[in-house]
C-alpha cells in the first residue's frame, strides 16, 4: 500500500519524466501486491528492484531537507534562498575559513536524469571557469550522500526582475549601465566560444556594490557555427525563456551565434526601461511567434518618455533579421557606453529587501567584494 511519501514521490518522478505512468502504475500495484502479502517496501525499494532507477538512488532518495540534513562536509547550509525547475540555492558558511558563499544543489529525483545531470555539472565547471567581474563565480563541484552540488559566490541584492516587480520601470541611465555590464560579461563568454541562450532579467543580480552580476549558466553551451540551415520547424527543440527568446532560438535553428544573446539582451533592457516585457500570449507558442513576426510597439516606448538613445539600441538589438542587429556585444558596449555620464555610471538605488532573515545562528561574516581574480570562497576544483 503506497504511503503519501510514495505518491509524493512517484509524482515527482513521473513530472521529472524518469519513469513513465505505466512503470509507475506496475510499481505501485507490486508494491500494493506485497502488502497484502504483509511485506511493507516502499516504492523506491520497488522500482530498484524492477530496474526502473538506480540502487544508488535509495540514498540520494533518503536524504530529504538538506538543511536540515546537512550533507556537505564542508559547508552548512543556512536557508534556501532561490529555487529553479530542478535545483535550489542556498545561503551556506564555507567551513574551513568561514567564508559566506551560495550552494546549487540539484534535485534528488532529477539527478537521475542523466541529461539533466551533465548539464549541472557542466553549468558549474562554465562557472568555475570564468573571470569576469559581472558573472558569478563558481569554486567548486561535486557529490556527497548522493547529492551534487556546487558552490558560488553570495550575493548579497535582489535581481533584476525583482527590481522591476517592486518599483516597476527602472530609470534609463541606469537601465543602461546594467545592460553595459551584462554585454561586457556575454562578451566574455563569446570570446571563450560559449553562448548564454537565457539572457533574462531573473538571470541577473545587483550586488550590494551596485554590480550587476550574471547568476545563471544553466542554459549555455559551446557555440557551433554550421552553415545556416532551414526553419527548423515546430518539432524543433527550443529553449530559454520565451519572453525574452530570440526569432532564430524560437524556430529552434542550430545555427545560433552571439546575435541570439544580443537579441535576448534587448529584450532585459526592454523590460527594465519600459517595466513589462514586449510580447505577451496565452500560450508559450503564441508568444515565441510574436517574437518571429510581431513589431515592437513604439508607443509603448514613447509613452515612457524613454530617450531617442535606449529608443533606438533596443530597436537594434531586438531585429527580427539578425543580419541588422549588433554584430556582437563589444559594438553593444561602444554604443550604449558613450550615453553613460562623464563621471562614472549612475548609482543604482536597491529596494528595501522583504526576506526574512536568516535562522538564529552563528553570524555568516560580513561579504567583502574581492578583486575580479581573487576569490575569498573554496579553492577552485571540479569533481565527479
Amino acid at each position: 500500500m503506497a504511503s503519501r511519501a510514495d505518491l509524493e514521490l512517484a509524482k515527482r518522478l513521473l513530472r521529472a519524466g524518469v519513469v513513465d505512468e505505466s512503470a509507475l502504475r506496475q510499481g505501485l500495484s507490486l508494491q500494493d501486491d506485497l502488502f497484502k502479502q504483509g511485506k511493507v517496501v516502499s516504492l523506491d525499494r520497488v522500482l530498484v528492484a524492477r530496474g526502473l532507477i538506480p540502487r544508488e538512488a535509495l540514498t540520494t532518495l533518503s536524504v530529504g531537507d538538506p538543511v536540515a540534513k546537512q550533507p556537505f562536509a564542508n559547508y552548512r547550509l543556512l536557508r534556501a534562498v532561490g529555487e529553479g525547475g530542478s535545483s535550489v540555492v542556498y545561503e551556506a558558511i564555507y567551513k574551513p575559513n568561514g567564508a559566506q558563499v551560495a550552494v546549487k544543489v540539484l534535485d534528488a529525483v532529477q539527478s537521475l536524469r542523466q541529461d539533466l545531470l551533465e548539464r549541472f555539472y557542466e553549468e558549474a565547471r562554465l562557472l568555475i571557469s570564468l573571470e569576469h567581474e559581472n558573472v558569478v563565480a563558481g569554486y567548486e563541484v561535486g557529490s556527497e550522500h548522493g547529492l551534487h552540488f556546487f558552490s558560488m559566490d553570495y550575493i548579497q541584492g535582489p535581481t533584476v526582475l525583482q527590481m522591476i516587480e517592486r518599483a516597476g520601470a527602472i530609470e534609463p541611465q541606469t537601465a543602461i549601465w546594467v545592460t553595459v555590464q551584462l554585454a561586457r560579461a556575454l562578451a566574455h563568454l563569446h570570446h571563450k566560444g560559449l553562448l548564454h541562450r537565457d539572457i533574462k532579467p531573473g538571470n541577473v543580480m545587483i550586488d550590494a556594490t551596485g554590480r550587476a552580476r550574471l547568476i545563471d549558466l544553466g542554459l549555455a553551451r559551446r557555440m557551433e557555427r554550421p552553415e545556416p540551415a532551414p526553419d527548423a520547424g515546430e518539432a524543433a527543440l527550443t529553449v530559454g525563456t520565451v519572453e525574452y527568446i530570440s526569432p532564430e532560438q524560437a524556430r529552434g535553428r542550430d545555427d545560433l551565434d552571439e546575435r541570439t544573446d544580443v537579441y535576448s539582451l534587448g529584450v532585459t533592457l526592454y523590460h527594465m526601461a519600459v517595466g513589462d516585457v514586449p510580447f505577451h500570449g496565452e500560450t508559450s507558442y503564441e508568444v515565441m511567434a510574436k517574437h518571429i513576426l510581431t513589431a515592437l510597439d513604439a508607443m509603448k516606448v514613447k509613452t515612457r518618455r524613454i530617450p531617442p538613445a535606449v529608443h533606438y539600441a533596443i530597436t537594434k538589438m531586438m531585429a527580427k533579421d539578425r543580419e541588422f542587429r549588433y554584430r556582437d556585444c563589444d559594438q553593444v558596449v561602444a554604443d550604449l557606453a558613450r550615453f553613460l555620464p562623464e563621471g562614472g555610471p549612475p548609482p543604482i538605488v536597491l529596494p528595501v529587501s522583504t526576506e526574512p532573515s536568516p535562522p538564529a545562528g552563528p553570524a555568516p561574516k560580513s561579504p567583502t567584494l574581492p578583486p575580479p581574480r581573487s576569490r575569498t570562497g573554496p579553492r577552485r576544483r571540479t569533481g565527479w
